[in-house]
């Protein structure tokens, strides 16, 4: 199976670099090896999750907030569903 591509992006003045890390550590559990992750250092409080390209979450669209436990603990149960259905997909 390929890996799968997650992109988190960060903002480093804000000091999201903790967040970033619990972030990669709750993908890198839902995921497992089948987790190829990304992190993009920026600016202007940025935070997003995304994977192979399709925003998961971004701050922006979630009141100016950066991610809770529950948020967390639905996207962990968001990618495991996802890694599960491409190892039950078909290989063409």
């Amino acid at each position: 199976m390929a890996k799968v591509n997650i992109d988190i992006e960060y903002c480093v003045p804000c000091g999201y670099q903790n967040l970033a890390a619990w972030t990669v550590s709750e993908m890198f559990a839902a995921a497992g090896t089948d987790a190829a992750i990304a992190l993009i250092p920026g600016d202007a409080g940025v935070f997003t999750i995304k994977v192979e390209g399709e925003t998961w979450f971004d701050k922006v669209t979630n009141d100016g907030k950066t991610p809770e436990i529950h948020q967390m603990k639905d996207l962990k149960a968001k990618m495991r569903n996802y890694v599960e259905d491409l190892a039950a997909a078909p290989v063409s």
